[in-house]
């Protein structure tokens, strides 16, 4: 895997995987430990990733993308859109729908593939036409088996691909691999298919005031937002906006408002931009008006001061 510690800020390695937007927040103090093994087909794409303090990491897809995620070993809880994952869960991804994952201590493996490859592919092994089923997140809690049947298909597509010689920090999936790699998920999801073991978003009012209020930070940056403001955006008083919030990724609000400006702040700290700013500055430009209050958060939560990771 690499290892992305040494390769900060870890947003430059947010912005290199297959999506429209990635954004990763933490929540509780520890060592962030992001790790990744990523590897590129020319239809598809799998990412192994492990990331060690408690964080929310929200993936905006591309929308011709569909495809799974595995949750291979967590501590706590394991929540995605607000459902918790059990040892033998496996989530489906549409690349229509943008999700969120919270957990700690994360090892997990995504795997996405072309919408039309992969029901190609279904289609040659059904011997007529196939159809993905409507856009939608879904849990799926399969039998230990099929669960490692999966985790054994990409492991091997994994294996067999080496490293880019591009410099690139992703692994290449040749061609043959990744048919027989393609072929053998749609085989797989067919399988799914027949036992119906899917689980969707209990309660879809929550995940849609989440959604309105997260693309209100995207659009307007956390540092400038309130929670009136996140209210507004939502349509939804502060009572109803806290409950969508603890179901859908298990914090409150204000909590996910204050994490990610101190999130975003350790990624200035460690950008060349910021040269020439003292950390007074980068306090008021993530949101805190006290830089003080800024030093004890930061230090609380990251295990140093911002001045010693500006001196990195």
């Amino acid at each position: 895997m690499v290892d992305w510690k040494d390769r900060t800020p870890f947003y430059d390695y947010l912005s290199r995987l297959p999506v429209e937007e990635s954004v990763l927040v933490q929540l509780e103090p520890g060592d962030l430990g992001l790790s990744s093994i990523d590897v590129r087909g020319r239809e598809s794409f799998i990412v192994r990733f492990k990331t060690g303090a408690r964080s929310i990491w929200t993936m905006v897809p591309e929308p011709q993308w569909v495809g799974f995620l595995v949750p291979i070993s967590w501590a706590g809880d394991y929540l995605l859109n607000g459902m918790a994952a059990k040892p033998n869960s496996v989530f489906q991804l549409d690349g229509t729908q943008e999700y969120d994952t919270v957990t700690e201590q994360r090892d997990a493996v995504t795997v996405g593939v072309r919408r039309s490859v992969l029901a190609s592919a279904a289609a040659a092994l059904t011997g007529g036409e196939y159809q993905i089923r409507a856009p939608s997140q879904k849990k799926m809690d399969v039998p230990a088996k099929h669960r490692r049947q999966l985790i054994s298909i990409l492991s091997k597509a994994i294996a067999a691909s080496p490293v880019s010689a591009s410099g690139d920090h992703f692994q290449s999936m040749p061609r043959t691999i990744e048919t027989d790699m393609v072929s053998a998920i749609a085989d797989w999801m067919i399988q799914m298919d027949d036992l119906d073991t899917c689980h969707l978003v209990a309660n879809r009012s929550d995940l849609k005031i989440v959604r309105d209020a997260m693309d209100a930070i995207r659009q307007a940056g956390h540092a400038n937002l309130s929670i009136a403001d996140l209210c507004q955006a939502a349509g939804v008083n502060k009572s109803r906006l806290h409950q969508a919030f603890s179901e859908v990724q298990g914090v409150s609000p204000g909590d996910y408002l204050y994490r990610t400006r101190l999130t975003y702040s350790r990624e200035f700290l460690l950008k060349s931009e910021r040269v020439g700013q003292s950390v007074k500055d980068i306090a008021i430009k993530h949101g805190f008006l006290s830089s003080g209050q800024f030093a004890r958060a930061y230090r609380s939560m990251f295990g140093e001061l911002p001045s010693e990771t500006m001196a990195r």
